[in-house]
């Protein structure tokens, strides 16, 4: 097991820039725009993520420094506990509320966007700790845990979504069908 520095948080510690994100928001949008339109927004976000997850661990962490050698740590010892580099962590966080806002404008849909975004960064890391916990992940995450175990035991250049089988399926690195 390796040593965790003081720029690694583990899970649950590495939820608190989304969570903090997600708390900013609420307070910070005005109540008069959560309607629907901004659930709209939201679940776009939260559908968004899934496709922005897939794009990071596939390019960002298994192919450019110093995410790569990070995420590695990780392949090395997957059932040790996950950490996230707090420099990635920030900066996602910055880049999920600022990037919508540049689009969007600040008085458009930009923070639920914004907030289905970082809602699916919380869910999608919460799902990956299960997923390297299969016994107590439940039949409800079976195939995900087999498709996150194919990644990490197969082939690495496979099964990057954790959220959902979706995107590898679309974007043809599926693992082969049995």
């Amino acid at each position: 097991m390796r040593h965790i520095t003081r720029f690694e948080w583990p899970y649950p510690v590495s939820l608190a820039f989304p969570l903090l994100g997600l708390a900013g928001l609420v307070v910070w949008w005005p109540v008069s725009l959560w309607r629907w339109p901004a659930l709209v927004g939201a679940l776009a976000g939260l559908a968004g993520w899934t496709l922005l997850e897939y794009v990071l661990h596939r390019f960002v962490l298994h192919r450019i420094e110093p995410f790569r050698t990070w995420h590695l740590a990780h392949h090395a010892d997957p059932s040790g506990p996950i950490r996230v580099p707090a420099a990635f962590s920030l900066g996602l966080l910055l880049a999920v509320l600022g990037v919508p806002v540049l689009l969007l404008g600040a008085d458009g849909m930009a923070g639920p966007l914004s907030a289905g975004l970082l809602l699916g960064q919380v869910v999608q890391e919460s799902v990956h700790v299960r997923l390297h916990a299969p016994a107590d992940a439940g039949a409800g995450l079976a195939r995900l845990c087999a498709h996150h175990a194919y990644h990490h035991q197969c082939d690495a250049e496979r099964a990057f979504g954790t959220l959902t089988l979706f995107w590898d399926r679309c974007l043809g690195t599926a693992p082969p069908a049995r």
